[in-house]
């Protein structure tokens, strides 16, 4: 991990990264604001700060870049324009932030002109951990470097298949809801669909199932983490490979790929 502290422009994102945390924390630890958007859905005053700090901090390392945020939408250079393109959601896990748990946070992730994720972030405030994905690796540490140069120790993530998937699936909040599972295992929901990609990189649980509605700066993250250590995405319906680009919303599966064809094959996810 250390000679990716010396490169520029993971090192100015994972500092900015670290000042979002922060700026999280404490306005979780002061009370929020909470309003609630057309389509009923909570935004906070922690959402909004952290929007504006990131886009702050991505435009003035990458002036060039587009990008596409949860709460401001698309916004283009003013200057020449690269052709690379960010994809920002400040929080994601609103709901689970305004209910006082734990598993939500920023989630950023920067691709190049052909639309693959090259360097991207998601961070756990709360818990003070944080995944970074970096020209195809996956790491794994805690809080972000400073700017005195100081670090937590990153570990490299490590390849999923080949290993035994854990016996824990991670699911929507509102699975009950729209669909029934059929699952040996455990399910679970920790708030955030970008957390649960992260998460499922790191070995902790079998695959993700992501329901309908999700947007890009969801998952770009996740679906990278998970790629990098040899996952794979699989839609629901036919069981064909996930288009981050091609959007859309529809219900996907990511993570071990064994488990994921197994999930798909015996058609676990049933509407009703």
């Amino acid at each position: 991990m250390a000679e990716l502290l010396t490169d520029p422009d993971t090192f100015a994102l994972l500092n900015t990264v670290a000042h979002v945390d922060e700026l999280a924390r404490l306005h979780f630890e002061r009370g929020l604001t909470v309003q609630h958007k057309a389509d009923g859905s909570p935004v906070t005053d922690a959402d909004l700060a952290c929007e504006s700090a990131l886009i702050d901090g991505i435009q003035g390392r990458f002036p060039g870049d587009s990008l596409c945020s949860e709460e401001r939408g698309r916004v283009e250079p003013a200057g020449a324009i690269s052709g690379w393109h960010w994809l920002v959601d400040p929080i994601d896990g609103t709901s689970a932030l305004v209910e006082g748990l734990a598993h939500w946070g920023p989630t950023v992730a920067r691709l190049d002109r052909t639309g693959r994720v090259r360097l991207a972030v998601t961070s756990l405030p709360r818990l003070r951990e944080t995944w970074l994905l970096h020209d195809g690796t996956a790491w794994f540490g805690g809080n972000a470097p400073r700017s005195d140069g100081s670090a937590a120790a990153w570990r490299r993530l490590a390849p999923l298949a080949g290993r035994e998937p854990p016996r824990v699936l991670y699911v929507p909040s509102g699975m009950h809801l729209g669909g029934r599972l059929s699952w040996p295992g455990k399910a679970r929901c920790l708030g955030g669909t970008a957390a649960h990609l992260a998460l499922v990189a790191s070995g902790s649980a079998a695959a993700a199932f992501v329901g309908p509605s999700w947007q890009t700066w969801d998952v770009a993250t996740g679906l990278a983490l998970i790629d990098a250590v040899g996952g794979v995405a699989r839609r629901v319906s036919d069981g064909a490979p996930l288009d981050l680009l091609a959007g859309g919303g529809a219900p996907f599966i990511a993570g071990n790929p064994e488990a994921v064809e197994r999930l798909i094959a015996t058609g676990a996810f049933h509407a009703t």
